[in-house]
């Protein structure tokens, strides 16, 4: 059924925005430095700048006097010609006729290399990817104004106020948007699609279905809870990660704390609890009841051909969306 659905997506048009309304999207262009940052030496710090081979042997007890103006600096300015370090603020005696060195510099002491904040050529993100909070500061010192980024649009129906809650959160932390307008996926509770088809090989979620509504395809989502959660992670998320044109996300790799016993013939999800030293607690199988939903940190999806997993297996799962 999820490969039916599939094939009649394509990634939607990208569009440009700024890259702090970009976060959480997903680029339909890779962002890579076209330069180093910073472009020549700078100051990590305040003070003196000054070449560290005029200071040799310089100390409080012998200073040494340094030829031509001492330049004090501040964070991120960038260092005069000719010099290589820095000194700290109360390492220079400025107040002379000629400026004293009173400890001997490294080259490079206190200096942020060319290229030591961002490599020129760097891919930051790469097209697929989700744009990060943390890439913010990245995009700003390369002057980048503006990102490209797939945003499907979802029609979500549901006729329990949780579920569209939970649904719609997760379709924003899926780098999509639910609006007013065209949408490009449909995910509905009410009935009438057409192309109709329902029974998925799943458990739960096996009321499933997928069709068209008005010529857009649709995700059927049962009424209970924990169906709908499911027809969403089988059906709608990777429909939405379709139409954003998104890279497959890493699994997540743990061991299994116990057995998983599965039904021969079904797709059965099994919530996890991980415990943050690779060792994954089954909270149920075949079924997402509202405690283990609300406990779970990752699902595992034991394939029809699979009769489960002994404990001990290694197995790959997918993180829930927070």
């Amino acid at each position: 059924m999820r490969a039916l659905l599939l094939a009649k997506l394509a990634p939607v048009a990208p569009y440009r925005r700024a890259p702090a309304s970009a976060i959480g999207h997903v680029l339909a262009e890779e962002v890579r430095a076209a330069a180093p940052v910073p472009a020549a030496p700078v100051a990590m710090r305040d003070g003196w700048a000054v070449a560290a081979a005029e200071t040799e042997g310089a100390s409080p007890y012998a200073p040494v006097p340094i030829p031509g103006a001492a330049l004090r600096l501040g964070p991120g300015q960038a260092l005069p010609p000719g010099t290589d370090a820095l000194l700290d603020p109360f390492d220079m005696d400025g107040d002379g006729p000629l400026p004293l060195a009173l400890q001997q510099a490294t080259p490079g002491d206190g200096v942020r290399a060319p290229g030591g904040e961002i490599e020129a050529g760097r891919v930051i993100r790469a097209a697929g990817e989700s744009l990060r909070a943390a890439d913010l500061p990245a995009l700003a010192a390369l002057g980048v104004r503006e990102v490209a980024v797939r945003v499907p649009r979802l029609a979500l129906r549901h006729a329990d106020p949780a579920v569209l809650a939970l649904l719609s959160a997760w379709t924003v932390a899926a780098g999509a948007e639910t609006q007013d307008g065209p949408p490009d996926l449909v995910l509905t509770q009410e009935g009438g699609l057409a192309e109709a088809m329902t029974g998925m090989g799943a458990r739960p979620g096996m009321a499933a279905g997928i069709g068209r509504e008005g010529g857009v395809p649709a995700v059927l989502l049962p009424p209970l809870a924990e169906d709908a959660v499911a027809a969403w992670l089988l059906l709608g998320l990777p429909a939405l990660r379709a139409l954003a044109g998104a890279a497959a996300p890493a699994p997540i790799r743990a061991r299994l704390a116990r057995k998983v016993a599965s039904t021969v013939g079904l797709a059965e999800l099994v919530p996890l609890a991980l415990d943050g030293a690779g060792v994954a607690t089954p909270l149920a199988v075949g079924a997402l009841p509202l405690q283990a939903l609300s406990a779970a940190a990752a699902v595992l999806v034991v394939p029809p051909g699979a009769e489960g997993y002994e404990a001990g297996a290694e197995i790959e799962a997918e993180a829930l969306p927070r």
